[in-house]
């Protein structure tokens, strides 16, 4: 190797792994899993409703600190799935990748970020529509480009979703950092002047990988901390379970919008025609 560039060549994305997940997770049956899902980062939640009457689990993930379910639910007469997928790109994308072994190819990932401009206000949405690679799992399925574009079914569906609870959002480009100790003064900056708004630690790797695996993938952000100022505001983002549900079911509706576009693409029709009642809830 002559030097970091020798690390990835053209060719490795013609090769399967050698850990490859189809081999190592069988499709599951339709009436097992759906086909869309919600990948939630607030795991008090995922297991509040994880729990209630209507969820159950159609599979686990497996972990070294323990198992993590993936529970069905329906939204909006379709049957959606969610789970909790630990923290940071690598762990994140495996169970990604895992999921979409089994069957799921709609996704919709929803999470905090911290926030580099001081005009998200605590709690406000904001849809991710390109990300700034600074993690190492994204280079491993083809990104090379500095920024990874969000795709616009994604997008769409998100969206739709947020106009449909009329939630007040943001749109933009999130910065995807594996080094959450190593965000310095003089590289918030330079983000900010890169078109970043808020900063988390997956959204440039599933993006990857949905282009690498051929899945649509949307993301909404919850504003939580603030990097804007001169000294760090936790602004009590860990503590805000009620907002943080509003935005899963939100997320859930966006899932549900973007599998509806898949049916209607294949000639299936919508499902349901009230895409704006869930009395499922409680």
């Amino acid at each position: 190797m002559t030097g970091l560039t020798g690390l990835h060549l053209p060719g490795d994305l013609d090769e399967p792994g050698v850990l490859e997940p189809a081999a190592m997770y069988p499709r599951l049956h339709d009436d097992e899993i759906p086909d869309a899902a919600v990948i939630c980062f607030f795991p008090d939640t995922v297991r509040a409703v994880g729990e209630r009457e209507g969820s159950a689990v159609a599979f686990s993930f497996t972990s070294i600190i323990g198992g993590q379910p993936c529970y069905v639910r329906e939204v909006a007469g379709r049957r959606i799935a969610f789970f909790f997928p630990e923290i940071g790109a690598p762990r994140a994308v495996m169970f990604l990748e895992e999921s979409i072994a089994r069957g799921i190819t709609r996704f919709v990932a929803v999470g905090s970020a911290g926030v580099l401009v001081p005009d998200l206000v605590m709690g406000h949405p904001f849809v991710v529509t390109s990300a700034l690679r600074d993690e190492g799992t994204s280079a491993h399925y083809g990104a090379v480009s500095p920024v990874v574009e969000a795709g616009a079914l994604g997008i769409r569906a998100c969206l739709d979703a947020l106009d449909a609870a009329g939630a007040p959002h943001e749109t933009g480009r999130t910065w995807t950092t594996d080094g959450i100790y190593r965000e310095t003064r003089s590289t918030v900056a330079r983000r900010i002047e890169a078109g970043c708004a808020v900063v988390e630690m997956e959204a440039s790797a599933f993006l990857a990988v949905a282009a690498y695996r051929g899945v649509e993938l949307g993301q909404i952000l919850f504003s939580a901390d603030s990097l804007a100022g001169e000294d760090w505001d936790h602004r009590g983002w860990v503590t805000a379970g009620d907002a943080h549900e509003q935005v899963f079911w939100i997320a859930m509706d966006a899932a549900a919008r973007l599998a509806e576009v898949r049916r209607e693409r294949l000639g299936q029709g919508p499902r349901c025609s009230d895409r704006t009642t869930d009395d499922t809830r409680e």
